[in-house]
Order: C-alpha cells, then sequence, then structure tokens
C-alpha cells in the first residue's frame, strides 16, 4: 500500500519514522499546504503537493499527522468527504491487546501500551509512551501527548488534548476539547472545553 502523511512538520517526522519501522506501507511522501515544506525533502520523503492535491498522486490512503486537533479535524473531514482513505500507523514497538479496539486515521508511536478492552477513536495521536489502560474510551480527534498515563475506565472526548506527562486516574472523564496541562493529575471530571492544571489537576477556565 503507498500512503501520503498529511503534515510534514515534527509530528509528521515522527510518524514518517513508525511506517518505515513498521515496514508494511510504501510512504509515498508528505502533504502539507504550508509554503515553507513546498518541494522540500522531509525525514526521506518528498512533499508531493497541498493537502487537495491528493487525489492526483499514486497513493491508497492518507495518515493524518498534525499535532493541533482542530486543524486535524477540520483536514481529516474534508480529505475523507471527498473519497479518501485513512490509514492507522502503529508503531511496531507497541504493546496493544488484541482486544482493543483502533478506528481509521489513528497513529500510536513508539513505547505506547493499550489495553484490553479500550477504543481508540478515528484520528487519534497516542503519541510516544503513553499508557491507556483497559477499558477506556477514546474519542474521535483526541492527542494524547508523550509520557501521559491514562488509568482504566477513563473517557477522553471528542477534541481533548492531555499534555505531556498527563496523569488520569480510573473513571475519570475528560471532556469534549478539553486541555489537561503538562504533569497535570487529574482526580475528577474535566468538563468540556475547560482547562486544567497541575496537581491535582485544578480548572483555569
Amino acid at each position: 500500500m503507498r500512503i501520503a502523511i498529511i503534515g510534514a512538520g515534527g509530528h509528521g517526522k515522527v510518524v514518517a519514522d513508525a511506517v518505515r519501522a513498521r515496514g508494511k506501507e510504501i510512504l509515498a511522501g508528505f502533504l502539507d499546504d504550508a509554503a515553507q515544506f513546498a518541494g522540500r525533502v522531509v525525514a526521506g520523503a518528498t512533499v508531493l503537493g497541498g493537502v487537495a492535491t491528493w487525489s492526483r498522486h499514486d497513493i491508497d490512503g492518507l495518515v493524518p499527522a498534525i499535532g493541533d486537533n482542530r486543524t486535524r479535524r477540520d483536514v481529516v473531514l474534508r480529505v475523507t468527504a471527498e473519497g479518501a482513505r485513512l490509514v492507522s500507523v502503529v508503531h511496531p514497538d507497541v504493546t496493544i491487546s488484541a482486544d482493543a479496539r483502533i478506528k481509521a486515521g489513528a497513529t500510536i508511536l513508539a513505547r505506547a501500551v493499550v489495553n484490553i478492552d479500550t477504543e481508540i477513536g478515528e484520528n487519534v495521536i497516542i503519541n510516544t509512551g503513553a499508557v491507556i489502560e483497559h477499558d477506556c474510551v477514546i474519542g474521535p480527534h483526541v492527542h494524547i501527548a508523550p509520557g501521559s498515563c491514562l488509568a482504566g475506565n477513563v473517557t477522553v472526548g471528542e477534541g481533548a488534548f492531555l499534555g505531556i506527562g498527563s496523569r488520569v486516574i480510573p473513571g475519570v472523564r475528560i471532556g469534549a476539547w478539553a486541555v489537561v496541562g503538562a504533569g497535570a493529575v487529574v482526580t475528577k471530571d474535566v468538563p468540556d472545553g475547560a482547562t486544567v492544571v497541575g496537581v491535582p489537576a485544578r480548572r483555569l477556565r
């Protein structure tokens, strides 16, 4: 399968590295609208053009690799409406239960753990070294940053962002489009759209 990565920035390079480590797909190149990337070679692959050009290239699927959740969601909704197929990339150096469910367009990066009966939604980033314990539900367009740890039965709503090294105790719900700051320890539910920081996490807005 020939795939292209949407986004040629830092996260896109990490995803490209995961694709090479897998050795199952051919990386045809990147798609990125930023003028700074036009025609460049990034992580050994050429930037083929803007995102809107995806159908002009010899590719079978697209991998979203934009760190900002809203931007990534908007791009994914656009290309899938145009008929693009989303492809998930799972680095070979991960631990994933055979009973976990992973939807299209997810990226799960090196040393991450996804445990039994967990669901990973569409277009989700599970970044390097993150741990998602049993029975978690991760909604679409979420980004779980490196080194974060979710205990069992945690629910993360659409588009939420959990910062690097954050911790969430069992049974907590993180609301849609909420932000959990780096290193925060979440001990109670976080409302939709809220930002929480600290140990224990407290609401900023």
